[in-house]
């Protein structure tokens, strides 16, 4: 019996290192795991998934939200290095000052008090607007739209902002053509860059329909596919990267004009690219131009004056602007701008005073409230009529507006002189009363006060669009008046250079100088 159980025992050893060595060998064999094939593969393409609704659900030890999600609108759950800003322009397409106007109504809808303490994984309704004609943001308030669904970020579509804009009546087929002619512009591409992917080798033959999957020229020669409805399977999205190191592969839906160009961009191997790019000319008045992107084709652009500047605007910029950039060193593009830049019917006017002495500023204001005065002019104090004694002064400027009578002096230290104006005041007679030193806007300051006509000195801005990818700001006065001839004006002693100039008159504001 011993001997028996030995030879049992050392029969079992044998077979479990039999077993042991097959599963080693199976082991070394398993498939390289980017060639694996989905099982859905076999059967044809498969499609994007549907987005799934997620009002309701959460995963467990998932706290819930204190604050009840709107009836409409998109969830958006943060990410490391996210702020409200950064996620309304880059995932929603708002532009800078869009953002701004739009961030009060996200922190009341979430309880936000510090936009600076977002944490990651923390989910904010972001409610949906719609894109007016005129370019302005109007927002859907709950209960009145259409789509009660919610996404989650990580679900498609994630740009559930409902943003009416022009670029969105565009076709796909429209949207890869304007950026395929312009991405030619910026990347010169050889023969070899511009045929259809496909590839030739004894063990297979793969060819990508360049209709269905348009491509790019890289910088450094190589090519983008563009797989614009994500249907290219991972079995061959590994096999044209392993044939071809320089293929780069961006999915992104062309209705997503401008996540599709920063995609490309990043892809494209440029020296350098800037995301919602600003810079300004001058300080006043103030220029100021805003592109979605700044491109640097190489270390060499800045130098050699060859920035590229990309705008995703639904608005042309004016032509003159255009120019000005391109003798900057910034050459323009706009793919999906259709529309001209807005006019506003209604009359605008700027009068600039360019005078330096105070009588010259004093005739340039009043004339631009279209009053005439008489100058010199002696005024009553005591009609002889009245009382036997006639008793006058010499008022600068006398004149009437709105049925007052006003006069201009200026106060040269005699308390005499003072005193006569003032008691002149009890006539009825509204006096103005300049000092030596008094400036532009210390004039226009005391003449628009005693006047009652309403504005204040401040840096303004002298555009109505504010998506109109640019922007233009000067210090002076705004007047708004009822009274005023053509309802408003704009008084200012800045100089303007041509391009302010221009920019003014392509947006249907009249200069003149006073």
């Amino acid at each position: 019996m011993p001997f028996f159980q030995h030879i049992c025992v050392t029969f079992v050893t044998i077979i479990a290192c039999f077993i042991s060595l097959l599963c080693v060998s199976n082991a070394h064999a398993v498939m390289d795991t980017r060639f694996e094939l989905d099982p859905q593969t076999l059967s044809g393409l498969k499609s994007i998934p549907k987005p799934q609704k997620t009002r309701g659900k959460r995963s467990p030890g998932t706290p819930v939200k204190s604050v009840s999600p709107s009836p409409i609108g998109a969830v958006y759950t943060v990410k490391p290095g996210d702020h409200l800003f950064k996620i309304l322009i880059r995932d929603y397409g708002l532009s800078n000052n869009e953002a701004e106007s739009f961030i009060e109504e996200i922190k009341r809808e979430n309880n936000i008090y510090d936009i600076k303490r977002l944490k990651v994984g923390q989910k904010i309704t972001i409610p949906p607007v719609r894109r007016r004609p005129d370019g302005s943001l109007n927002l859907i308030q709950s209960g009145r739209g259409d789509d009660s669904r919610h996404y989650d970020s990580g679900d498609v579509p994630k740009q559930s902002l409902k943003l009416e804009s022009p670029i969105s009546a565009l076709s796909g087929e429209e949207i890869i053509a304007r950026t395929q002619s312009v991405w030619k512009m910026m990347v010169p591409s050889k023969v070899e860059q511009q045929k259809p992917m496909s590839f030739q080798t004894p063990i297979f033959s793969l060819t990508l329909d360049q209709e269905r999957y348009p491509v790019f020229a890289r910088m450094n020669g190589g090519r983008i596919i563009l797989d614009q409805n994500g249907t290219i399977p991972s079995l061959v999205k590994s096999l044209i990267e392993d044939k071809d190191a320089s293929v780069r592969i961006v999915a992104e839906l062309p209705s997503r004009s401008k996540k599709l160009m920063a995609s490309l961009l990043e892809a494209g191997g440029f020296y350098s690219v800037e995301e919602n790019f600003s810079m300004e000319f001058g300080t006043d008045p103030k220029l100021t131009v805003l592109a979605d992107f700044k491109v640097e084709k190489n270390a060499d652009s800045l130098i050699n004056q060859d920035v590229v500047l990309l705008s995703n605007n639904r608005t042309l910029l004016p032509s003159s602007l255009g120019k000005f950039l391109k003798k900057e060193g910034f050459t323009l593009y706009e793919p999906f701008a259709s529309l001209k830049p807005l006019v506003p019917q209604e009359s605008r006017t700027i009068h600039y005073v360019s005078a330096k002495k105070q009588s010259e500023i004093v005739d340039s204001i009043l004339s631009a409230l279209s009053v005439s005065p008489e100058r010199d002019h002696r005024v009553d104090v005591f009609a002889a009529v009245d009382n036997g004694i006639s008793l006058s002064v010499n008022a600068e400027r006398y004149f009437v507006h709105g049925g007052q009578r006003y006069v201009v002096t200026t106060f040269d230290g005699d308390p005499v002189n003072y005193t006569l104006f003032r008691i002149l005041e009890t006539t009825g007679v509204k006096v103005i009363i300049l000092e030596t030193q008094d400036d532009f806007r210390k004039v226009s300051e005391k003449i628009l006060s005693r006047t009652n006509i309403k504005g204040s000195f401040a840096l303004h801005s002298l555009l109505q669009d504010d998506s109109a990818g640019y922007s233009l700001q000067m210090s002076g006065f705004k007047l708004d008046d009822a009274q005023l001839p053509g309802g408003g004006l704009f008084l200012t002693d800045r100089a303007m250079n041509r391009i302010v100039r221009d920019i003014c008159i392509e947006n249907g504001i009249t200069i003149i100088n006073r």
